[in-house]
C-alpha cells in the first residue's frame, strides 16, 4: 500500500501519538460519578449505568501479539501492533464493536458509518447497525432498543449533533462559535463538514460541552449543523489545528494516524476501513484540507427523504378523500357564555381517521401492514375547544378562523385563553397527541425505560397531523360555521376561505409539519417555533422537569444527552425539518403554502439557534428591520408572499447562556413574543397575504 509520508516520520509520529492513550481504551468508559473510576472487572459507570465494553473484554487473536509477530516484540493483551511496533491500543473493545478511533465513548466519533451494515435493499446501500450493549443502559439495566428505533434506518439523522472527544479536553477558543457561524466555511476553519457527494461545505458552529467541565476526558466537541443536512448524503468531518486545554496540539487517535499515514496494523476492524478512508481523505483534500494535517476524520451517511417521509406519504393521500369537504362529523358537548373578552367557549369532539393501533391513545403505534406501510382504518374522537372573542361577534364581516397548536404537554383548551388576546379571529384548538397533557405518563415511561416504545411519541404526533388536517376541514364546513354561537348579522362569523394555522411554542415547532402536510391549511404562524429537539432541549427551561425525572433513572448527564441524540432519528418522522419540500410540492395539490416564524430574542424555552436553523432550512426571508442579522436568512423590506421570519425583542432578561446549558430561570421572553401591537399587526397582515414588518423599526417595546 502506498505510504503518504516517509516511513521513519510516520512511525515516530504514530508512537508519539499513542502516548495520548497510554491508559488504554478503558479510560473511555470512566465513571460518570465525579471522583470515581471504573474497575477492571466492572463494565458499568459509577452510577450503575453501562457505557459498553472495557479493556478487560479483550478478545484479540493471540497470534497477533505473539513474540516476533510485531517487529520482534511481544505485545501485551491491551496493545496493538502498528508498523511493527506495539502501541497502547486495546484491541478488545474494538473487537467487541467499539469505534477504532474511540475516545470518551465506545461509539465516538459519532455519527459514523462504522455503525452501519451493507444492505442492497436500502436506498443508501446501508442500514444502521448498533449493538445495544455498546450503548448506555440505565440503572435498571435496560438497553437502548436499537433494533426497534434505529437499526432499520438507511442512515443517521440529518439533524445529528455530531461529536468527538479528545482526552484532556479541547481549547474551544479556535472553534467556529455560536455567533460566528460563517467562519465554519472559512478556508482555515479547524473543523470542516463537507457533503462528499456534492463537495458542498456545510455551516455549523462548534462548542465544547459545558456541562461537565470537571471531566475533560468526557467533554465532547459538538459540531452543530445550522441547516438541516441533506437527506441520503455522505458527510465527511475533518479536524485539524486544535489544541488541548493545556495548549499542546491535539494528537490523533493512534489508529486514525495509522490510516492517515498508511501504516499497517494488526487490527482487522481498522484494516477493513482502509479503502473507504481513501475516499474520506480525497473529499477533504477537495475541500482544501491536507491529509497530513488531519487530527481526526470520519464519514457518516444520512437517512433518505424516502425513509423519513414514508409514513406521511401513506397517511395524507389516504385520509384526504375521507375528510375533505367537511370531515367526518363533530359534536358540541359544552358551551360557556361570557360578557368578558371571550363571548363564547365551546367544547366538543370531532371524528378523525385512525391511523394507529387500538384507540390511538398514548403509547399506541402507527397501524402498519405487512410491508410496513401505514394503514388508516376506522375512526376515533379527538377533542376541540373554540374561543369566540367578543370583539368579533359584532364585526361587520366574517373573520378568519385559526386552528391553534398548543404549547409543550398542553391541550387544545389553550384556544380559549388565546382568544382573549388575539381578538381578530375565532380560535379553535385540539390536542397534539404524542406531546399533550394526556401523553405525560407515556413520555415519563419512555425515559424511565431507556426509550422503550419511544417511537410511539413521534408516531402519535403524526396522528395529530391527521387530527389538525381534519379540524381544518371541519372548521370550514357549512355545518360548523352554522353553529348558533358562530352567527353574526351576515350569517356565519367564520370566513371559510380564511382557515389558517397558528401555533405557539410546541405548536410553533410542530406547525411546520402540520402546514406542510395538511391540505386544509395553507398559511401558518409559527409562534416562538424552532426545530430539532436534540439541539434545543438542553438549552431550554421547558425540559428541566423531564430531565430531572429522567435523571432518577439515568444519573449520567453525558449519557442522557447522547441517548436523546440517538433518539432524534425517531423525532425526524415528525420534525418540521423533514418536510420543507412539501411546502412547495404538497402531497395533495392545493393553495400556495406560506409560513411566518416568530422568534423571541433570548428565548429561554425555544433557543434562538433552533428557530434560526428552521428559518435557514425553510429558506425564509427576514422581515426588516431585524433585531440583529441572522446568518443565512436574507432580509427584505419588500412584501413577502412566501416564508418569512419576524424577530421580536421583548427586552426580557437575563439572556440565556451561550453554552449548552439550561438557563437558570425562564426570563419571560418566550411568552411575551406576541404581546406588542406591531407584532400582532404583522401576524394579521401575514394571514391576509404578502407581509412586511408592521413594527415601528425593530419589534421591541420602544
Amino acid at each position: 500500500m502506498k505510504l503518504h509520508t516517509a516511513p521513519t516520520l510516520t512511525l515516530t509520529l504514530a508512537l508519539g501519538l499513542a502516548g495520548a492513550c497510554t491508559q488504554g481504551p478503558h479510560t473511555d468508559y470512566e465513571s460518570a460519578t465525579e471522583g470515581e473510576t471504573e474497575t477492571e472487572t466492572d463494565a458499568t459507570t459509577g452510577d450503575g449505568t453501562s457505557e459498553g465494553p472495557t479493556s478487560d473484554t479483550s478478545t484479540g487473536d493471540p497470534s497477533t501479539t505473539a513474540a516476533g509477530a510485531c517487529g520482534g516484540a511481544d505485545c501485551g493483551a491491551q496493545e496493538s501492533c502498528v508498523a511493527d511496533h506495539c502501541v497502547p491500543v486495546d484491541p478488545g473493545p474494538i473487537a467487541a464493536g467499539c469505534h477504532p478511533f474511540m475516545q470518551g465513548n465506545c461509539v465516538y466519533p459519532w455519527p459514523s458509518d462504522v455503525y452501519t451494515r451493507e444492505d442492497a435493499g436500502s436506498p443508501t446501500g446501508l442500514r444502521l447497525d448498533y449493538k445495544p450493549e455498546l450503548l448506555p443502559s440505565n440503572t435498571a439495566g435496560d438497553l437502548f432498543p436499537a433494533d426497534e428505533l434505529t437499526n432499520h434506518l438507511d442512515g443517521f439523522s440529518p439533524n445529528s449533533q455530531i461529536r468527538f472527544v479528545v482526552p484532556g479536553g479541547v481549547d474551544g477558543g479556535a472553534l467556529p462559535g455560536i455567533d460566528d457561524i460563517g467562519s465554519s466555511l472559512a478556508s482555515d476553519s479547524p473543523i470542516v463538514l463537507v457533503n462528499a457527494d456534492t463537495g458542498e461545505r456545510f455551516p455549523f458552529f462548534a462548542e465544547v460541552d459545558a456541562t461537565v467541565p470537571e471531566q475533560p476526558d468526557r467533554q465532547a466537541v459538538f459540531i452543530r449543523p445550522m441547516r438541516r443536512l441533506d437527506f441520503g448524503a455522505r458527510y465527511v468531518v475533518g479536524v485539524r489545528g486544535l489544541n488541548t486545554q493545556k495548549g499542546a496540539p491535539v494528537e490523533p487517535p493512534p489508529l486514525f494516524a495509522a490510516l492517515r499515514d498508511g501504516l499497517t496494523t494488526d487490527v482487522p476492524e481498522l484494516e477493513a476501513l482502509r479503502d473507504d478512508f481513501e475516499d474520506v481523505f480525497a473529499a477533504l483534500a477537495d475541500a482544501g484540507v491536507a491529509r497530513d494535517e488531519l487530527q481526526l476524520a470520519w464519514r457518516f451517511t444520512t437517512l433518505t427523504r424516502e425513509t423519513v417521509q414514508a409514513p406521511a406519504r401513506d397517511i395524507i393521500p389516504a385520509i384526504t378523500p375521507l375528510i375533505e369537504g367537511g370531515g367526518l362529523g363533530f359534536k358540541v358537548t359544552h358551551v360557556d357564555e361570557s360578557d368578558g373578552a371571550v363571548a363564547y367557549t365551546l367544547k366538543g369532539t370531532f371524528t378523525v381517521p385512525n391511523c394507529m393501533t387500538g384507540d390511538a391513545g398514548p403509547g399506541e403505534r402507527l397501524n402498519r401492514g405487512p410491508g410496513g406501510e401505514v394503514i388508516c382504518e376506522g375512526t376515533v374522537e379527538a377533542p376541540f375547544t373554540v374561543g369566540v372573542p367578543s370583539a368579533v361577534v359584532g364585526a361587520g364581516a366574517p373573520v378568519p378562523a385559526i386552528v391553534y397548536g398548543h404549547g409543550l404537554l398542553g391541550t387544545g383548551e389553550e384556544a380559549a385563553s388565546v382568544a382573549k388576546t388575539f381578538s381578530a379571529a375565532i380560535i379553535i384548538g385540539t390536542d397534539f397527541w404524542g406531546m399533550s397533557t394526556g401523553d405525560i405518563g407515556n413520555i415519563v415511561t419512555m425515559f424511565e425505560s431507556n426509550f422503550a416504545n419511544g417511537a410511539s411519541v413521534p408516531e402519535r404526533l403524526l396522528q395529530s397531523v391527521v387530527n389538525f388536517t381534519t379540524l381544518g376541514y371541519v372548521v370550514a364546513s357549512e355545518e360548523f360555521r352554522a353553529l348558533p354561537e358562530l352567527q353574526g348579522p351576515f350569517e356565519s362569523l367564520i370566513d371559510a376561505e380564511q382557515v389558517h394555522y397558528v401555533g405557539g411554542s410546541q405548536g410553533g415547532i410542530m406547525g411546520g409539519t402540520v402546514v406542510a402536510l395538511a391540505p386544509s391549511l395553507d398559511r401558518g404562524v409559527l409562534g416562538v417555533g424552532g426545530a430539532n429537539y436534540s439541539l434545543m432541549v438542553w438549552r431550554s427551561t421547558a425540559f428541566e422537569m423531564l430531565n430531572s425525572t429522567w435523571g432518577a433513572y439515568h444519573p449520567d448527564s453525558v449519557q442522557r444527552e447522547f441517548l436523546f441524540s440517538l433518539f432524534q432519528s425517531q423525532f425526524d418522522f415528525s420534525d418540521p425539518l423533514s418536510y420543507d419540500d412539501m411546502l412547495s410540492a404538497p402531497l395533495v395539490p392545493g393553495g400556495d403554502k406560506a409560513l411566518m416564524l416568530l422568534e423571541s430574542i433570548g428565548d429561554a424555552q425555544v433557543p434562538n439557534i433552533s428557530s434560526e436553523l428552521l428559518a435557514r432550512t425553510y429558506g425564509m426571508e427576514m422581515l426588516d428591520p431585524p433585531v440583529y442579522p441572522v446568518y443565512g436568512v436574507p432580509g427584505t423590506q419588500a412584501p413577502v408572499a412566501g416564508h418569512s421570519m419576524l424577530q421580536v425583542d421583548t427586552l426580557n432578561g437575563p439572556l440565556p447562556p451561550k453554552e449548552n446549558l439550561m438557563p437558570e430561570e425562564d426570563n419571560g421572553a418566550h411568552g411575551a413574543a406576541a404581546d406588542g401591537p406591531g407584532v400582532q399587526a404583522t401576524i394579521a397582515a401575514f394571514l391576509a397575504g404578502p407581509v412586511t414588518n408592521q413594527c415601528d423599526g425593530p419589534c421591541d417595546p420602544d
